[in-house]
């Protein structure tokens, strides 16, 4: 019997339910029969199960004979940039990202610092499956080792990046929540280096979460935004889990929505950059490829996930890479999502512009979207999207395209809606945008009883 691993991106199960310590070995096991040598770099969220799957995976890694460098807890970013910049042949990440405590999983990356493509992780699931797995010889087993300045390598090469005096005269104000997450050992330290005073909030390693969800959004943010506001701070910055996404809170209080602070950079880079392409996925705001087009660029999309943008960033050269949910990829750094820089880069504009993020934000437009889920058990996704992709077009009104690059994509009269099914959870998305709030939520309605509608009928 085979086992269907990965998700959108990597491995992400609940602990004790679909996932348990001999799963970390077998998948150890795994990544060492694929590398068949070398040295993995191997780190850590803050969940709670982190440090003994974590384990299990060097057991299986060494058990092959490839040898293991323990990072401890780091962001994903700085794992998958120090696999790179380290000379790694792979890097491992445990942590389920912005998921529930209750999720652990595993992410691979390449030495390149790009995520495994969906074509290597099949493979990475023939291996696991056939469960045929090198075993190395008493004396041929290999090495483990820690590495403990992951962090302000990579602190030092973000610096390299950005206009630090420009930012340190300004002495911005800047409260950080990192929800308890993997980016309370980073991103105060930077903020620090850029001559920012910091605010700290849920700024303690904790892999309950308990300050607030893991995934940063504006219905998880209110203390943020409060805090923000009443102290004066120019930027508030928030992350999820593992710290692969982050959010921006402006001088006024609002919740930027990632595809509007990815818009305001590219902007910025397209001014100075030749190859004028950004790539974002399929749920993205019209904002975006407005945005884009006006600084004589063009937008690319593709599937929802890091690593699809990864791999047309790569493709075609783009400046600049990113998804709506707030990840960001700069590929003169490397091809992961890169939070940091791109924080400081927003910092740099204020700096330089002498401008606050409200006042540069105001000028990237901000159309209503909305998003809801359906429950759909995993097994069932296939079918019930495939009867979508006729139901749909034929049951919304005013469909004047259909794009099936991830899901179904209603190009609509006046907006736009898509439909797709989760690759970490039993729930099928639906995501609308449109130019009025009476426009979006009409439109989320009908396209949500379409899909209860279709599933009922199963």
């Amino acid at each position: 019997m085979t086992e269907k691993l990965f998700g959108t991106t990597g491995v992400r199960k609940i602990y004790g339910e679909e996932f348990d310590i001999d799963m970390a070995l077998r998948l150890g096991e795994t990544l060492g029969t694929h590398l068949g040598g070398g040295t993995v770099l191997l780190a850590r969220d803050a969940r709670i199960t982190g440090r003994m799957v974590a384990d299990a995976i060097s057991a299986g890694l060494l058990s092959t004979g490839v040898n293991v460098v323990r990072a401890g807890v780091i962001p994903t970013p700085t794992l998958a940039f120090i696999t790179k910049h380290g000379g790694f042949a792979s890097g491992v990440m445990v942590t389920a990202s912005h998921n529930p405590p209750e999720y652990t999983g595993v992410k691979f990356w390449r030495s390149d610092s790009m995520g495994y493509t969906p074509e290597e992780e099949m493979k990475l699931e023939k291996i696991y499956n056939e469960g045929k797995f090198a075993t190395a010889s008493w004396n041929t087993l290999g090495t483990e080792s820690v590495l403990e300045t992951a962090v302000w390598d990579h602190i030092d090469e973000t610096l390299k990046r950005c206009d630090v005096e420009a930012i340190r005269k300004r002495g911005f104000k800047v409260v950080v929540d990192p929800g308890n997450g993997a980016a309370c050992v980073l991103t105060p330290y930077l903020m620090q280096q850029l001559g920012c005073q910091v605010i700290g909030l849920n700024s303690q390693l904790d892999g309950h979460f308990p300050g607030r969800k893991s995934e940063p959004e504006e219905a998880t943010l209110g203390d943020l935004v409060n805090i923000v506001k009443t102290t004066g701070a120019d930027l508030g910055i928030a992350h999820d889990g593992d710290s692969d996404r982050v959010v921006f809170v402006t001088d006024t209080g609002e919740v930027v929505r990632g595809d509007r602070t990815i818009a305001l950079l590219a902007r910025e880079a397209l001014a100075s950059a030749e190859n004028k392409i950004i790539v974002t996925t399929v749920d993205s705001s019209r904002a975006l490829d407005e945005t884009v087009e006006a600084a004589g660029g063009s937008t690319i999309r593709t599937p929802v996930g890091d690593i699809q943008v990864a791999i047309k960033v790569r493709e075609t050269g783009a400046v600049l890479g990113g998804e709506a949910c707030g990840v960001f990829i700069f590929p003169e750094f490397h091809l992961a999502p890169e939070p940091f820089l791109a924080a400081c880069r927003l910092l740099q504009l204020m700096a330089r512009t002498e401008r606050s993020l409200s006042d540069l934000i105001s000028e990237i437009p901000k159309y209503p979207l909305r998003k809801t889920k359906v429950t759909c058990p995993n097994e069932k996704k296939v079918v019930t999207m495939k009867r979508l992709s006729t139901v749909l077009p034929s049951e919304l009104s005013g469909v004047t395209d259909v794009i099936t690059v991830d899901g179904v994509g209603l190009m609509l009269e006046r907006g736009w809606v898509l439909v797709r099914p989760s690759g970490t959870e039993p729930v099928i998305r639906i995501t609308c945008e449109a130019p009025t709030d009476k426009d979006v939520e009409e439109i989320l309605s009908q396209a949500q009883g379409i899909v209860e509608a279709t599933l009922s009928d199963m």
